[in-house]
């Protein structure tokens, strides 16, 4: 099998934390909309304090949950809208510099796509020309069904928010695209998912029209849009923020690069049953011997990885969900409800109704 090249590795073993910052200002965002934040935290590995460092990250897995969690809480209310809002272009780190330098709008696409792995693991970015238009398209690298019509909403937005904001509209208006009541003219998100209800308040705010039930999710671009210079265009500036997010983007390969780690997070994001050892493989384009040489060489296995994602996802489900002992067997894959009670015993030492009855632990106590 031919060897996988840059990107394609980079895709493959995944940028497996986000920055802290975001899911605190999740959080901020839930709060704002008149919800307990505290729910957010519950079980979490961390606290509100613990993200408020520019440093902190946070794995993929547990911030899925606590997307998950805000979308029951304020999914409704324009979640999406209201926390790209938020999201400044000072908070997306060198990322963001990097866009706010760049010399045109072009540039600053550009920085996005190749770095926006850094920021959210969950999305690749690609950019067509057509002739008149640039199309901006997007793409998960996981399978997070839920939550994909929020990331696509929520990025997009963004992404249109900071443009609008950082072009510098005196060019804008020379190259025939004059901005007006903050309108960007000719551009457009196009999105798969239904319009949600609450578009239609937060559209005479927004910088584009966003169209839904479309094709693909796209960001549609007139081209002699993207030469329009940046208000504060800085090439040696940019520069340098570009090069600092290719130092981040190696230090995280290297850092998380752990083909443990890689696995174990891919499959806490997969639904069950969890794909075989040569399905796993395949995912990271190495021969399935070539897998079992990597993980033998950490001193572990591919069935002791999936047992351990299986064991975490059964706690998870008994403690929390009224689902029945025999629905938790089977969204977890199993056949037969004889086999999981075996292996729920081998890993709790009790079976799955005796552990059931002895309650969930008390959640922690946390948030502001």
């Amino acid at each position: 099998m031919a060897n996988p090249g840059p990107e394609k590795e980079r895709q493959m073993l995944g940028l497996f934390l986000v920055p802290g910052v975001y899911l605190r200002v999740l959080a901020d965002v839930v709060r704002q909309l008149g919800h307990n934040d505290r729910v957010l935290y519950e079980d979490m590995a961390f606290t509100p304090q613990d993200l408020k460092s520019n440093d902190s990250r946070v794995f993929v897995t547990d911030a899925i949950v606590m997307v998950e969690r805000a979308l029951t809480l304020a999914g409704k209310d324009g979640l999406s809208f209201t926390l790209a809002r938020e999201l400044r272009v000072t908070i997306h780190g060198t990322l963001g510099f990097a866009a706010l330098t760049s010399p045109t709008l072009a540039g600053a696409l550009d920085s996005v796509r190749r770095y926006l792995q850094l920021r959210v693991p969950f999305l690749t970015m690609t950019l067509t020309d057509t002739g008149d238009h640039v199309l901006v398209r997007l793409r998960t690298e996981f399978d997070v069904p839920t939550q994909y019509r929020f990331l696509a909403e929520t990025v997009s937005a963004t992404l249109m928010m900071l443009a609008e904001q950082l072009i510098d509209r005196d060019d804008a208006e020379k190259r025939g695209f004059a901005v007006v009541s903050g309108k960007l003219p000719g551009v457009k998100v196009q999105l798969t998912s239904p319009e949600p209800a609450y578009y239609s308040k937060f559209a005479p705010q927004l910088p584009v029209p966003f169209e839904y039930g479309q094709p693909e999710e796209t960001m549609v671009f007139p081209k002699g849009l993207l030469d329009t210079r940046m208000r504060l265009a800085d090439a040696e500036a940019s520069r340098m923020a570009r090069d600092q997010c290719e130092f981040e983007l190696q230090k995280a390969l290297k850092d998380q690069g752990d083909i443990t780690y890689a696995i174990r997070n891919m499959l806490h994001v997969m639904p069950g049953p969890l794909p075989s050892l040569e399905a796993m493989a395949e995912r990271f384009c190495v021969s399935s011997r070539t897998l079992k040489r990597r993980l033998a060489e950490k001193d572990t296995t591919y069935r002791e990885i999936v047992e351990a994602v299986l064991k975490d996802r059964a706690i998870q489900l008994l403690r929390y969900t009224n689902q029945s002992v025999s629905e938790i067997a089977y969204e977890l894959g199993y056949a037969d409800l004889s086999n999981f009670s075996r292996a729920f015993r081998k890993w709790t030492g009790k079976s799955a109704s005796e552990f059931r009855e002895g309650g969930p632990d008390p959640a922690p106590e946390v948030g502001p």
